[in-house]
């Protein structure tokens, strides 16, 4: 599986034009809030849609196993992922399924509107829904997208277990088997996982675990949560001074240390998570160690594998509004807030260079961690 990933990888940086980066960052897309962290505004919102839109209603290419170019080659995606065929990946597919349930949910007022609820009634369908159900069981031993797609995919559905809409429940209902399949298996799965991965990639123990967690906790499936509380305590309870400064490692495109934080605040109480997070980071409690931990070595680059830079920041800002959160008011000097909030800004603007210019290696799942940056602690 990891092979087929790595070539997915490779395989990126032909699937986009490399345009010429305008560093211009449209300061429309947010909203300042009084306490200086991002909102994502309704312009933000509609912009995000519509690159989320086009994404997940384009099959080629795509890749799974090997790249296709054309509906002669192999099987059609949008035959064997009826739901989540477009995005380049089914994992990308997914997860800009959760990008454009949350900004419906959001944002119901965004010119977008309708046609999120015409993608979403397709691909919420529960004849395709079963295709997808069939494919996951015949790649059943290769465990496909396990963690990150199957975790992205139970996160669609805690999003949409927590809307009070009539077609969100509808939708929620046809996507539960799926959901309650990857569940089961999960139950299954964690308990022989005997280490974690402590990488920032697709193979990331602490995301994966994450999102199922949400999930257990939303629809109260108590054998799974106990699992993953478990596993994450026996993972991550003991880990102490996690090299942030170090980050990213190799081509991660998440912040790996930061998604054990993020996780942690799910799994701990408030005081309990505190002391941790001190031990986990003493940097992140001072402005010099924050300065350190959260610089920026900008690149000129941003397309194929470089995009991961622009992913690894903007999940940052997701975990660091994530610890924010959960943290009590007084675990963090006002100080240190402020350069944590300003450490957020530029990994916003550093990103944001390089969505919407045209490349679609980086335009389809970029767009997700952008609208999650924003949104996911609100």
């Amino acid at each position: 599986m990891k092979l087929f990933l790595i070539a997915a990888l490779l395989m990126m940086n032909t699937i986009g034009i490399a345009q010429p980066l305008n560093n211009k960052v449209d300061p429309d897309l947010i909203i300042n809030a009084p306490d200086g962290s991002m909102l994502l505004s309704e312009k933000g919102a509609s912009y995000f849609a519509k690159l989320s839109l086009e994404c997940t209603s384009k099959p080629y290419p795509h890749y799974y196993h090997e790249t296709l170019e054309k509906a002669e080659d192999l099987k059609a995606p949008d035959k064997l992922f009826p739901s989540f065929y477009g995005c380049f990946d089914w994992h990308s597919g997914v997860h800009n399924h959760w990008a454009l349930v949350k900004l419906l949910k959001t944002f119901p007022k965004i010119p977008e509107a309708k046609a999120i609820k015409q993608k979403l009634e397709n691909s919420f369908d529960a004849k395709n829904i079963l295709t997808e159900i069939a494919y996951l069981k015949s790649h059943k031993e290769e465990n496909f997208e396990f963690p990150y797609g199957q975790s992205w995919l139970l996160k669609v559905a805690d999003e949409l277990g927590k809307w009070d809409d009539q077609t969100a429940k509808k939708w929620l209902k046809n996507l539960q088997p799926l959901a309650q399949y990857i569940a089961d298996e999960y139950v299954k799965t964690w308990p022989e996982i005997k280490k974690p991965n402590f990488g920032g990639d697709h193979y990331a123990s602490s995301l994966g675990i994450s999102f199922a967690l949400d999930y257990a906790i939303t629809f109260k499936n108590d054998e799974l949560k106990n699992i993953l509380l478990a596993t994450s305590k026996s993972f991550y309870g003991k880990v102490t001074n996690f090299p942030l400064q170090r980050e990213p490692f190799g081509y991660d495109f998440m912040s790996a240390g930061l998604l054990i934080a993020d996780l942690m605040q799910r799994v701990l109480p408030q005081a309990e998570y505190t002391t941790w997070l001190q031990k986990f980071s003493p940097d992140l409690f001072t402005t010099d160690g924050v300065k350190k931990v959260f610089n920026i070595i900008e690149k000129d680059d941003h397309s194929g594998f470089e995009s991961h830079f622009d992913g690894f920041h903007l999940n940052r800002i997701w975990c660091i509004n994530s610890m924010l959160k959960a943290l009590p008011n007084d675990a963090v000097s006002p100080e240190v807030k402020t350069a944590w909030l300003a450490s957020q800004k530029k990994m916003w603007n550093y990103s944001q260079s390089s969505i919407g210019k045209g490349n679609y290696d980086v335009d389809h799942w970029l767009s997700t961690f952008s609208v999650y940056a924003l949104t996911a602690t609100k």
